[in-house]
């Protein structure tokens, strides 16, 4: 399979949400910062428009699941999608990682879904979920020594967002170049 096979592949994984319903989401999220204070992981900063996640289920109201993650090419990271291959597992999660539920993302039907691609990557997924905007980035917070954070773009987690604008107003690393894949 080619590079561009398996990105049009990926394509049609998001976009095959269209029409279908979200009844929940679930996930492992990652903290922000690893110790603040020596208080431990810091999972929320009021400055910070997204959760950072490791992965993120979308269960569907038919009962199947669609699992988020990244996959690393030469060069970068870009969004994936996949059955899960087992059962949620929220036991093994802790320190930096902690398994949980996603109530403040959008739920719903799924009225609309543009996929991005950038270079050779699905660097973003956007939907519009029971009236109300989702946007998954293929990215990461990199901490900085200050305790600053820095918004890398293709990076292994998943940052999800649910406002638009705050997608084009944090300050990337690189430009976003992405363009509105064809399907």
């Amino acid at each position: 399979m080619t590079r561009d096979d398996w990105l049009a592949g990926q394509t049609r994984t998001f976009t095959a949400l269209h029409g279908k319903r979200v009844d929940k989401w679930t996930g492992v999220e990652m903290a922000l910062r690893e110790d603040v204070a020596g208080t431990g992981p810091q999972f929320a900063d009021p400055d910070v428009p997204c959760l950072q996640l490791y992965w993120l289920q979308a269960w569907l109201d038919d009962g199947s699941a669609l699992e988020i993650g990244t996959c690393q090419d030469d060069d970068g990271f870009g969004l994936h999608g996949q059955s899960p291959d087992k059962a949620s597992d929220d036991d093994h999660w802790n320190g930096i990682y902690r398994w949980r539920s996603f109530p403040e993302l959008p739920t719903g039907p799924v009225d609309h879904v543009a996929v991005f691609h950038e270079r050779h990557f699905l660097a973003e997924v956007h939907f519009r979920i029971g009236a109300r905007p989702l946007a998954l980035v293929a990215g990461e917070l990199e901490e900085t020594h200050e305790g600053g954070l820095i918004f890398q773009r293709l990076d292994e987690s998943v940052l999800a967002f649910t406002d638009l604008v705050a997608v084009d107003r944090v300050p990337w690393n690189t430009a976003r170049q992405i363009h509105l894949a064809a399907f």
